[in-house]
């Protein structure tokens, strides 16, 4: 048993936690007693933080599953329906804390907002796509060389999914963050003809190849890429196409319109994050504008 007491010691003062936050009753028993003694409260207090550490954390999955499972059964309900449920198994939550676990939900694509107060269960899902091998290969061999480099990666057929006419020739996206985009170039210059470092749209359509790897400066605080090859978010495409650079130019305005609404109709979009990044870039008004005027889409914030 003192083994085993002085093993937990140990431990906890090799990571440098101070005895004497134990509070004045411990310091009174260190004075008091022997240090074994009290040694043993020391542990019998670690202990009884990590039972409470587990019960937090249990009591914590708990109201998941409380959540999931009333979610399981309403398609559609209130903030008021849904409160009454976990008051049922937690009656001292707050309103505060309801209000952050719907908008978690909503951020999830698990909900969402029908109108102020009401949600209904989402049937999107999270927009995903089968990169290229070349894409692929691209993405690896700039996570290999630079793998603390902040990148994403995207190609423009990934936009006949929504478009009416077909891109027939490829271009891949390799977006850097700033100042090591020509070190992203010249790396991948070594490898692949067609590379191009920050064109203008004229520059574009006179080198363009049959399969383009465009390089350019990922904009600070566009929303993060996702998975093994950092894929660009649908968020962040459908705010590009409004950009001044190449992307509005390469995909025909007229088909904006299809864009977005498939867009929104299969997956789930995060608009706080969507229209943060389109402030970011100066241009939240005009899409906006556009969303409302010549689409069949209802704004979250105009429900």
């Amino acid at each position: 048993m003192k083994v085993i007491f002085q093993s937990i010691w140990d431990k906890h003062q090799y990571f440098g936690i101070n005895v004497d936050i134990f509070g004045n009753f411990l310091c009174f028993c260190r004075m008091s007693i022997d240090s074994f003694k009290f040694r043993v409260l020391y542990c019998i207090w670690i202990l009884g933080n990590k039972l409470n550490y587990c019960r937090k954390h249990k009591g914590d999955k708990y109201m998941e599953n409380t959540v999931k499972n009333f979610i399981a059964t309403h398609p559609s309900f209130t903030t008021g329906e849904i409160a009454d449920a976990l008051r049922t198994e937690f009656p001292n939550i707050g309103r505060s804390t309801i209000y952050h676990l719907l908008k978690l939900l909503c951020d999830k694509g698990e909900i969402t907002r029908t109108r102020k107060g009401h949600f209904a269960v989402s049937g999107k899902k999270d927009y995903s796509y089968n990169l290229s091998d070349t894409a692929k290969a691209i993405s690896s061999a700039v996570q290999n060389q630079y793998p603390l480099v902040a990148f994403q990666i995207w190609e423009l057929y990934q936009m006949n999914e929504f478009v009416n006419h077909q891109m027939t020739k490829n271009t891949i996206f390799v977006e850097v963050e700033n100042m090591l985009d020509e070190s992203v170039f010249n790396q991948l210059f070594e490898t692949y003809p067609h590379v191009l470092l920050n064109p203008s749209a004229d520059e574009y359509y006179k080198y363009a190849g049959d399969e383009t790897i465009v390089v350019r400066r990922l904009i600070s605080e566009a929303p993060p890429g996702f998975g093994e090859y950092r894929q660009t978010s649908i968020e962040k495409l459908l705010v590009d196409l409004f950009g001044r650079g190449i992307t509005g130019v390469i995909i025909s305005r007229s088909e904006y319109r299809a864009i977005y609404e498939d867009a929104f109709k299969k997956y789930n979009i995060n608009q706080a994050k969507m229209f943060r990044y389109a402030r970011r870039r100066g241009i939240e008004k005009p899409i906006k504008e556009y969303i409302q005027k010549e689409t069949n889409i209802t704004l979250e914030d105009a429900k």
